[in-house]
């Protein structure tokens, strides 16, 4: 069995990209004056975000028919065999993507008991037969030259097209549509793990005899 070997989750979060902060500032008025000051966040706010992540899409078949839909709702991944670019935030695709698609895909949201650790997990199956041969120096048929060197999770997201600031969003799609995203909303590249960024080394998988799963998982918590 090839092991992934991945880095310490101290020693990623110190690199560039690896790590979201979500801030929350507030400030009062009143008067001549002003007072800025942090908020504290309550489980309910993080509950929203990871399960928006994770929750597929609900129907609601009354006078209009309303479909909310959370990111994960077409959720997907693909591999790739590029071994040298970095991440960048700009990134719509994987390099060198294989598009082909993985044969299930698992959610979960979970929750720790002290309201303080919020998860949303994905797990990317390819059984064996589904991807090719991926080796250096392949030439046969359904067989690819290189590494599995980037994975890509793709999820329902918002089209950054706006321009900042935008007032008072309201970018819904059309009638009777109720999205979240509320606007633009497509399947995008979300997240990309590349050995490039050092995430992992580059690996060879011989698809037709072997299935490949990939577990990737979003976390929020009070801190």
């Amino acid at each position: 069995m090839i092991r992934i070997k991945a880095k310490k989750i101290d020693e990623r979060i110190a690199e560039n990209y690896s790590k979201i902060k979500i801030g929350g500032i507030a400030e009062i008025i009143y008067g001549d004056n002003i007072v800025k000051c942090k908020n504290k966040w309550t489980r309910y706010f993080m509950s929203s975000i990871v399960v928006f992540i994770a929750n597929a899409c609900h129907h609601n078949y009354g006078y209009n028919t309303f479909n909310v839909q959370g990111m994960g709702g077409h959720a997907t991944a693909r591999v790739g065999t590029d071994t040298t670019t970095q991440t960048t935030p700009d990134m719509s695709d994987l390099v060198n993507r294989i598009d082909v698609a993985p044969d299930s895909v698992t959610r979960r949201a979970m929750k720790e008991p002290d309201y303080t650790l919020y998860t949303a997990e994905f797990i990317f199956t390819w059984n064996a037969g589904t991807l090719p041969n991926i080796y250096e120096g392949a030439t046969g048929e359904n067989e690819v030259d290189g590494e599995i060197g980037e994975l890509g999770v793709f999820l329902t997201c918002e089209n950054d097209d706006w321009s900042s600031g935008l007032l008072n969003p309201n970018r819904q799609s059309g009638m009777g549509d109720d999205r979240i995203p509320i606007g633009g909303a497509g399947v995008r590249l979300a997240s990309r793990i590349a050995s490039a960024d050092g995430a992992f080394d580059a690996f060879e998988h011989m698809g037709s005899t072997e299935p490949l799963t990939f577990k990737w998982i979003f976390r929020i918590a009070v801190v």
